[in-house]
């Protein structure tokens, strides 16, 4: 798969309605969990900041797939107005 397929893929699945709402539901319940350990609980509030920490990951996975596919299509796209470009190799 190139990075495009790949772009569109990340892309489709950041802008389902179900992945947003999984994401959000997971980010929530952390945040709680957070909230709701006890002061004493350090080792378990630190848990649930890395699993917080790893699900932005996730989604910031997906956003550089959109990103470098978004480069990669602008590459082709400079590429070809290149090749198509009518005064190409008349000034050398």
């Amino acid at each position: 798969m190139n990075a495009i397929e790949r772009a569109n893929k990340a892309k489709a699945i950041l802008e389902s309605p179900l992945f947003e709402e999984a994401f959000e539901t997971v980010r929530q319940r952390l945040i709680a969990g957070i909230e709701d350990a006890p002061v004493a609980a350090t080792v378990q509030a630190e848990d649930f900041r890395k699993c917080l920490k790893l699900l932005r990951s996730v989604r910031q996975h997906l956003e550089t797939a959109i990103n470098t596919g978004k480069l990669e299509a602008f590459k082709l796209e400079e590429a070809e107005k290149r090749r198509s470009n009518p005064l190409r190799g008349l000034f050398r």
